[in-house]
């Protein structure tokens, strides 16, 4: 199985549109439509999943400029989520071994000890 991101989507068009217009290679395994979070409306994109690596192949070709509800769709492999260069896909480094000196800056009181702040 292989998966395609299929990009510049219309908000209008729904999966099965999308699923009509790439009728020619199927079969299709899946086609996910990932909503925004806010608002519930599909997004400009859609993940298409191919039976084989051949029928995605061929398809990304026919993809990449075809015309549907006026957009010119492009598509391209989907990479695994939580990949790439971007600094938030990266993994955190957290090192528990470190020991951070407290530093007691609060002002000393007329009785000679530290002021003790108190919560509001």
């Amino acid at each position: 199985m292989t998966k395609l991101f299929v990009g510049n989507l219309s908000y209008q068009t729904t999966t099965e549109e999308l699923r009509d217009a790439l009728a020619e290679f199927e079969p299709i395994i899946e086609i996910r439509r990932p909503s925004d979070r806010e608002t519930g409306k599909p997004r400009g994109f859609a993940f298409v999943t191919f039976s084989s690596p051949e029928t995605a192949g061929k398809a990304m070709e026919e993809i990449n400029g075809m015309k549907l509800d006026g957009r010119e769709l492009r598509a391209d492999e989907a990479a695994e989520r939580g990949g790439g260069d971007h600094p938030a896909a990266r993994p955190k480094r957290v090192s528990m071994d470190v020991e951070v000196e407290r530093v007691d800056d609060r002002p000393i009181g007329a009785n000679g000890k530290r002021v003790r702040y108190k919560s509001i």
